[in-house]
């Protein structure tokens, strides 16, 4: 009899630690996973509060800068660079997808190259609609059925 009563502590002390161990490699999987894998953007994006980076201009890729490109519109304000300057200013949003940037002002900063500031500037300034798909969002002037002012995706936050 004695010896049942000193298996039993240290068959219960076993089974106590393997589960320990279990329930510390099912968390160590879950958290691993969750790095790894990036996560799923929902169906449709927010327009606002979201640094938009410029990815396209008139249907071609968006030629390299020195800074990147992008578009925050938050709180009724747009704001920004152009690859060279920032720029900031009030937007509208109406029925439709609807959008309307501007006037926007920028700073006046001596930069080697402006071309494409200025056609990014000028698509910003152009735009009347837009539509997001996925992490993409695509700028139209009045015709929304051809290619896209610009293009722009998402990063995340600010």
């Amino acid at each position: 009899m004695t010896f049942s009563f000193r298996i039993y502590p240290a068959l219960m002390l076993g089974l106590l630690a393997t589960a320990a161990c279990n329930q510390e490699m099912n968390k160590q999987p879950a958290a691993a996973d969750a790095s790894a894998t990036p996560a799923v953007a929902p169906a449709t994006m927010p327009l606002q509060g979201l640094r938009w980076e410029l990815r396209e201009l008139a249907g071609e890729p968006a030629p390299q800068t020195e800074k990147m490109p992008f578009l925050l519109l938050q709180n009724d304000r747009a704001e920004g660079e152009a690859a060279c300057n920032g720029f900031a200013g009030p937007f509208e949003l109406g029925a439709g997808r609807q959008l309307r940037l501007g006037p926007l002002m920028s700073t006046r900063m001596a930069c080697p190259d402006l071309a494409v500031e200025t056609r990014f500037m000028q698509a910003l300034r152009d735009t009347r609609h837009y539509r997001i798909s996925a992490n993409m969002l695509s700028l139209f002037g009045a015709d929304t059925l051809g290619t896209p002012l610009a293009r722009l995706a998402t990063v995340g936050g600010k």
